[in-house]
């Protein structure tokens, strides 16, 4: 399933996400998800795994970014609108996402972001907030 969000498409289905990370998504993705999440272009390209000029340089060429990197912004997007729409802004969304968790041994959902079963962890810990139980 697909949702347009921001001028951002969340993929929500994991067998859609990993088909349209193989297909690729264009550096303006990235760049609508910076604006989106507030994060600064190092702290993203971080969480992508990518060098902050990797992101100019593809965006002047019009490459796309596709396979990890690809997964991760879908992956990252789809986060940040799950976590929007459960908290009501991304504000408090990132403010939730600073805050050391005991469901994630003590780490704050944001250090375990740079890796996709990281920000897998982090959907369940946001699955379990929207379900009422404590995260």
């Amino acid at each position: 399933m697909v949702e347009v969000t921001n001028s951002l498409f969340v993929v929500k289905d994991n067998l859609a996400l990993v088909n349209k990370a193989q297909e690729g998504v264009e550096a303006e993705y990235f760049l609508n998800l910076l604006k989106h999440s507030g994060l600064r272009k190092d702290e993203l390209a971080s969480l992508v795994g990518i060098d902050p000029k990797t992101v100019d340089n593809y965006r002047k060429s019009n490459k796309r970014f596709t396979r990890d990197s690809a997964e991760k912004l879908l992956q990252l997007h789809r986060l940040f609108s799950f976590g929007d729409e459960l908290f009501g802004s991304t504000a408090e969304f990132m403010d939730w996402l600073a805050i050391p968790s005991p469901g994630l041994e003590n780490k704050s959902p944001m250090a375990l972001l740079h890796s996709i079963s990281g920000i897998m962890e982090v959907e369940k810990q946001l699955l379990r907030l929207a379900h009422g139980y404590a995260a």
